[in-house]
């Protein structure tokens, strides 16, 4: 339960520093790509969901994803980093869409593979995610792939850790 409530705070944590990233900078994300500076928190919370639902379930994972988007936009609304509504909403339906989403493909996926678990549904998460937000937010996919990239990035590093972690320590059960 310990390591649970720790990556719980660590997803909640980095769904508010994304958007506060988001809403201030722009990155290289490599590639000659630009992106909004909170992809690669993004690219990390879609690996932690993962990880979260192994060690507990979708009963404690879900209602965590609402409630980081909820409160994710609830504090940059109070501190005025998503002063366009516009942005604020299609991060919250962006979030929620993509994570939902991960946690179908990452259901199944889990029992057989671990590592092809999270590195599938975190992509299909990013991939959704990217395109919704930038279509809401803006109207224009011009930094779908900085994000698309930059979110990777993040997730090759996750699904590396997942694989090492399974070799290095013993297989936790499936909740």
């Amino acid at each position: 339960m310990r390591v649970f409530a720790a990556l719980a705070v660590l997803f909640v944590g980095l769904v508010i520093l994304a958007n506060w990233l988001a809403s201030r900078y722009v990155v290289s994300v490599g590639f000659g790509r630009m992106a909004p500076a909170g992809v690669f928190c993004i690219g990390a919370v879609l690996v932690l969901r993962d990880w979260m639902q192994q060690l507990r379930g979708l009963m404690w994972t879900m209602p965590l994803v609402y409630a980081a988007g909820l409160a994710s936009w609830g504090i940059g609304d109070a501190a005025g980093w998503t002063s366009l509504q516009k942005i604020a909403v299609a991060s919250v339906v962006a979030f929620t869409i993509s994570e939902t989403v991960e946690a179908v493909v990452f259901t199944p996926l889990r029992k057989r593979n671990l590592t092809l678990g999270v590195a599938l549904s975190a992509t299909v998460g990013n991939a959704l995610d990217s395109y919704v937000f930038l279509a809401l937010a803006f109207g224009s996919l011009t930094f779908f792939m900085g994000q698309f990239i930059g979110k990777s990035e993040m997730i090759a590093l996750g699904t590396v850790l997942t694989l090492a972690r399974r070799r290095l320590a013993p297989v936790l059960t499936p909740a």
